[in-house]
């Protein structure tokens, strides 16, 4: 049995679907169908109904499927202990973090990290996807939660405060704190006239002005003068083209998480020692006590 055969088809048995399976492995359609026909050849057994709505495992499928599960967690489990094993200060070390989280807080933590550790090579993943710690798609994740997983082992860094931002020159200009104000949100979320968090925000009786769900482009549209934008203070507070026109509210915890099989790694005990020492200043940046807050009648 090729031991490549069997991932893909332990792909297409947890995903329940050719594409989203070779979407997974970063191969195409027809060499997970190919792959998977050969497996059943070699086995000379069906593993897949094919229907109309997906693949559906047969009974034999399902069989394979949890000796598959079985081995590649015993697998991930042999391949976690090696890792946890290892004392050099080399190698490298695959962080899941965000991508605005990393432009505007965590940068120059990566880069002082670097310096002091040459021998050790950081691979960023900017991505919010939860990425599965115990099969090693990422060593490290720094993730926006309230609850982190039981199975990992971490620190909380701080919350992430949101806050109103604006350019001095639209808030000059539109006055968002009348009642007939002519400012308008960058939006986000469901595209309804009065979203909850505009409900909830000090400026509820303003409008949307388009929406958008990436937090990079809410930031650029506020910059560009479209309308004000609500997000968090690592990212409003460092740029000095904008002000800050509400109080910081709090929304999620940041976690530094990794599995707890990899905490005696020396790669991955170096990294958590240096995040773990910077955390008053990571804290302080994620609650926005870098910067004042402006009454927008007070923007000349």
């Amino acid at each position: 049995m090729n031991w490549e055969d069997l991932k893909i088809f332990l792909a297409v048995g947890e995903a329940s679907s050719m594409r989203s399976a070779a979407k997974e492995l970063k191969i195409s359609h027809s060499t997970v169908s190919r792959r998977i026909e050969s497996l059943e050849a070699a086995l000379s057994v069906k593993l897949f109904d094919r229907r109309s709505d997906g693949y559906r495992l047969t009974e034999s499928g399902q069989e394979l499927l949890s000796l598959a599960l079985q081995t590649d967690e015993s697998l991930h489990e042999f391949g976690r202990s090696v890792v946890g094993r290892d004392s050099a200060l080399e190698g490298q070390v695959c962080v899941t973090i965000p991508d605005s989280v990393v432009v505007s807080l965590f940068m120059p933590l990566f880069q002082e990290f670097m310096q002091e550790h040459p021998g050790i090579q950081l691979k960023i993943s900017d991505s919010v996807e939860v990425f599965d710690l115990s099969r090693r798609e990422a060593d490290v994740a720094i993730r926006f939660t309230n609850s982190p997983p039981d199975h990992l082992i971490g620190r909380c860094l701080g919350n992430v405060h949101q806050a109103t931002y604006a350019t001095p020159a639209y808030v000059r200009k539109h006055r968002p704190d009348k009642e007939k104000s002519s400012a308008r949100w960058i939006g986000w979320g469901v595209p309804e006239d009065r979203p909850d968090w505009i409900k909830g925000s000090p400026f509820p009786h303003l409008g949307v002005a388009g929406h958008f769900d990436s937090i990079i482009i809410q930031h650029d549209a506020t910059k560009r003068g479209v309308g004000m934008g609500y997000f968090p203070c690592f990212l409003g507070d460092s740029d000095p083209d904008l002000i800050r026109i509400s109080e910081p509210a709090p929304s999620y915890d940041v976690w530094l998480l990794s599995h707890r099989d990899l905490r005696a790694a020396a790669r991955m005990r170096a990294f958590r020692q240096f995040i773990n020492h910077h955390i008053p200043e990571i804290s302080a940046a994620l609650e926005g006590a870098g910067a004042e807050t402006v009454s927008p009648g007070d923007v000349m």
